[in-house]
């Protein structure tokens, strides 16, 4: 049995003893090895492309949760424990639509969704940066959603405040302020 193991692991060995004799050379040369650049994707082209905005942060509000689809995130607190949470993010294209993000948005504050002819309920027109946008506002007893969703050139951004009612009411002029500060630089094709 013991010549079956040694027959087994003999190549291991023996490759072991050779890697370790090339490695010992006295080799003072330095060697350089030239490795192509790797093409970008159309997504990361696409994003260095994009408009990008820029937004005045209201006072009192501190950094928010970190997220991989947040761009910006922001979080308010009262004394009462109350708490809301601000974040701004982008879609390809409409991000879903808008009956389905306004459903998702509602949804996540306990409402029923709704249909293309309820959307009027939720739904406005505003202006931010200079762009036609949409408001999305929505509440309950207990929480509110407003959003504000922008499109440039194949881009939707979304600026969405979501929280305890009282406190959402109390910071309705901030985000306000937020949308009216809202710039986006970057590339001009992006303006519409």
């Amino acid at each position: 049995m013991p010549v079956k193991i040694f027959r087994m692991w003999s190549p291991v060995y023996l490759g072991t003893i050779l890697l370790w004799i090339a490695s010992c050379s006295d080799s003072s040369e330095i060697s350089s090895y030239s490795i192509p650049k790797e093409k970008q994707s159309p997504l990361t082209m696409d994003n260095l492309e994009m408009a990008q905005p820029i937004w005045d942060v209201p006072s009192g509000w501190k950094p928010g949760k970190e997220s991989s689809m947040r761009v910006g995130s922001f979080a308010v607190e009262d004394e009462n424990g109350s708490a809301l949470d601000i974040s701004i993010s982008n879609l390809l294209g409409d991000g879903g639509g808008l009956l389905s993000n306004v459903n998702r948005w509602i949804g996540q504050i306990g409402m029923s969704a709704t249909t293309d002819g309820g959307l009027p309920n939720y739904v406005s027109d505003i202006t931010v940066a200079g762009k036609s946008a949409t408001l999305v506002k929505a509440s309950n007893k207990e929480q509110t959603l407003v959003a504000a969703i922008v499109k440039t050139g194949d881009r939707s951004w979304f600026f969405k405040m979501i929280g305890e009612s009282r406190l959402a009411e109390k910071e309705q002029a901030n985000f306000d302020s937020l949308l009216n500060s809202v710039r986006f630089e970057g590339n001009d094709e992006e303006e519409e």
